[in-house]
């Protein structure tokens, strides 16, 4: 068991079990880890992970933010996940303090006198920190941050960058042993960059190509990009998600986080839906469990969005179906 732990006060049983459970299976002579996938694009699937593997990542993420031994790294996402696992492994690797604070929404509450050098959350967790003049101080006396999961609005961006400190939002997948490239956010347009050691390019569709690398084997995604050299990139948006309306192909994820100022409470998403006219056609999903004044939303969205960016219908869904890790599952409802 490692040794160089903190609690925080209050943690839920069940999050203490999980963070334990892993550190035995860590210390286990057993060379390989099970962990699955998020399910965002498909079922959850089991993949194996080489322990040596999970080392070199939290090595490389470690050069990147130029770790130091008796650092201080929070802990508030669930080691039943990949994101969870490799903040612990960091720790490990570098002789870093291991602070466990509470797997919850706001999980800063009540840490005010406390100070760390690295933490990583979702960003619905920075949203609720944020809101919280409290936590919010104790977030920007956080030395660097990184953020993912899902992705950051523009205006959650804008509010980050307003900030002392350094926030990161990582790009990865549990195929890459979770982050692989980080985006410094303290600028507006600033590119993906590579952990140390690997390398990118773009495949005929101008899909993101990981190559072979110390810590994985080549990966062909899904990921439309823009490659600014061997070891930068802009994210455009999936293919998965594509909506292919009238001979135009949209991408939902930019004009999500376009829109994010607008729904600072809600959940929601942009999706395709059959069209005899346009073989697609775009809506705007909104979760909410009270009605929503509809014309309200459509006259603030039409100030930013323009033609055919704009959605042929906003729908009002209760509750949406979200993966383990709190993702979006994108679907249609009917």
């Amino acid at each position: 068991m490692y040794k160089d732990l903190v609690y925080a006060d209050d943690l839920s049983p069940d999050f203490l079990q999980e963070v334990h459970t892993f550190l035995e299976e860590w210390a286990s002579e057993q060379p390989w880890i099970e962990v699955y996938t998020s399910g965002s694009t498909g079922a959850p699937k089991k993949t194996i992970l080489q322990k040596a593997n999970l080392l070199q990542s939290a090595l490389a993420t470690g050069k990147f933010f130029n770790f130091q031994p008796n650092q201080t790294i929070l802990l508030s996402l669930s080691p039943k996940y990949i994101a969870g696992k490799l903040m612990i492994v960091r720790a490990i690797a570098h002789s870093m303090k291991l602070f466990v604070a509470p797997n919850q929404e706001n999980p800063l509450l009540n840490l005010n006198q406390e100070r760390f050098d690295f933490a990583g959350f979702v960003p619905y967790q920075v949203a609720a920190i944020l809101k919280n003049e409290q936590t919010r101080k104790v977030y920007e006396n956080i030395k660097q941050v990184i953020i993912g999961g899902a992705a950051l609005n523009e205006s959650l961006e804008d509010e980050l960058r307003l900030l002392k400190n350094r926030s990161f939002a990582t790009f990865g997948m549990t195929e890459t042993l979770t982050h692989f490239a980080l985006k410094d956010l303290s600028k507006k347009g600033n590119p993906y960059v590579c952990l140390p050691g690997i390398s990118i390019d773009v495949d005929e569709r101008s899909c993101l190509v990981i190559e072979k690398n110390k810590i994985f084997d080549r990966i062909v995604t899904n990921d439309l990009v823009e490659k600014i050299s061997d070891i930068e990139f802009i994210w455009k948006g999936r293919t998965d998600f594509v909506i292919n309306s009238g001979g135009i192909k949209i991408h939902p994820e930019p004009l999500e986080a376009k829109i994010g100022k607008f729904f600072p409470n809600n959940r929601f998403y942009f999706f395709g839906r059959a069209s005899e006219r346009f073989g697609q056609e775009l809506i705007l999903y909104i979760e909410s469990d009270i009605d929503l004044d509809i014309s309200e939303f459509s006259t603030k969205l039409k100030a930013v969005l323009i033609g055919y960016e704009f959605p042929k219908e906003l729908l009002v869904i209760k509750k949406f179906d979200l993966t383990p890790t709190g993702k979006i599952i994108r679907k249609l409802y009917e």
